[in-house]
């Protein structure tokens, strides 16, 4: 059970750890959310308190990544990358983002995630991303709303 201060108010959640993350100077929490079976990130710098949560049913790894597998959001961006791109992707991806490797040698790969184009920092940070990554990719599906944020950012260099 994990305690966060939250703007004014203090919340607490039953989690399952996943993963301990830092990413740009900041510590995150990866957790599944025992009460609403879906994953969540908790900044570590709200949080205010940690104590042992007893349930019913004891909870294991696989059985959450399973509920995760099926809870999965849509995948609308999918990538191919060569080494180029996989080289860069070593050096920053968000942390949401994984790929697997298509050939025996690691010298392509596939990425699949859901990118949120509600989110204007997401847009934004996923397109400063793909740009990052350079030239060394093919866009197999990309939401309409990344492609105008490429378009636009491509165009500040246009005479």
């Amino acid at each position: 059970m994990i305690t966060l201060k939250e703007e004014a108010e203090i919340k607490s959640y039953p989690i399952y750890l996943l993963h301990l993350y830092q990413e740009k100077s900041h510590w995150i929490i990866e957790g599944f959310d025992v009460k609403e079976e879906k994953k969540k990130m908790f900044p570590v710098d709200y949080l205010i308190n940690v104590e042992p949560y007893m349930t019913k049913k004891r909870l294991n790894k696989k059985k959450i990544l399973e509920k995760l597998s099926k809870k999965n959001e849509a995948i609308n961006l999918v990538l191919e990358l060569g080494p180029k791109a996989i080289a860069q992707f070593k050096k920053y991806h968000p942390l949401k983002v994984s790929i697997s490797y298509t050939n025996p040698y690691q010298s392509t790969a596939i990425l699949k995630t859901f990118i949120n184009v509600n989110n204007l920092d997401e847009l934004t940070e996923i397109t400063n991303w793909l740009l990052f990554l350079g030239k060394d990719i093919k866009m197999k599906a990309v939401p309409e709303e990344v492609l105008k944020g490429l378009k636009e950012r491509l165009c500040l260099y246009c005479p």
